[in-house]
């Protein structure tokens, strides 16, 4: 079968009409402490995935799957997940379980973080600290900055202190990056105070107050802390 046309896009494995993948809207917010975009993109999250009306296929972009993955789509654990995983969740645990099949564990945590994400808006506490608690598990080996502040959120908020507070230390040991370090300090913080809720990537940062997420974002020219504080 031929590559599908820019302007007809169908299901890699079914050949069913699909759309263009989604392109969410420049954050005009400071991200949350684990990368979570600020509004209004954060608000697209259910657009974020794609779910093929024919064969149940997931990815953020259906054209792009290849015939690999169908015996993900047809297996057992797949079809387990109708039933299992919570609705609003549904869309990013099958994207993730084709991740895993194929041995993509980087596309893997960030779907299982945005099914965080997604129970969060479902104000599904429980399913959404069970999440973190893999995506941890899988960035457990994390060796560059990014990954490992955010896996340092992700064990807070799914309330794994002791962990949260060691992998604070090691992250304290590994980087001495300015911003880094006042993010540090501040989770120590909130893992004392047994804190498991949402923070802004703002908030670790020294005064003003006001549109922290630009005006830190002089401090940052290139990478990922450009990123991070609002430089794109």
């Amino acid at each position: 079968m031929s590559a599908p046309s820019v302007a007809n896009p169908t299901c890699g494995l079914c050949g069913a009409p699909a759309r263009r993948p989604f392109r969410a809207p420049q954050p005009e917010i400071a991200p949350d402490l684990d990368m979570r975009p600020g509004e209004p993109a954060r608000s697209t999250l259910p657009d974020w995935i794609q779910t093929c009306r024919s064969c149940g296929a997931a990815a953020p972009d259906l054209s792009a799957l290849t015939p690999a993955a169908r015996g993900v789509v047809d297996s057992p654990a797949y079809a387990a997940l109708t039933t299992s995983a919570l609705e609003e969740t549904l869309p990013f645990r099958r994207w993730a379980l084709i991740c895993e099949r194929s041995g993509d564990t980087a596309h893997q945590a960030e779907a299982l973080l945005q099914a965080a994400w997604a129970a969060d808006d479902a104000a599904a506490m429980t399913e959404a600290a069970r999440l973190r608690a893999e995506v941890a598990a899988l960035w457990a080996g994390a060796n560059d900055v990014e990954t490992g502040l955010r896996r340092l959120d992700v064990l807070r908020r799914a309330g794994a202190f002791e962990e949260a507070d060691a992998w604070a230390d090691h992250m304290a040991a590994v980087t001495q990056e300015e911003t880094a370090a006042a993010i540090i300090r501040f989770q120590k913080s909130r893992i004392a105070h047994r804190d498991i809720g949402r923070h802004l990537i703002s908030a670790p940062m020294p005064p003003p107050a006001h549109a922290p997420h630009v005006s830190h974002g002089k401090r940052a020219t290139t990478g990922f802390w450009s990123r991070l504080l609002g430089r794109s």
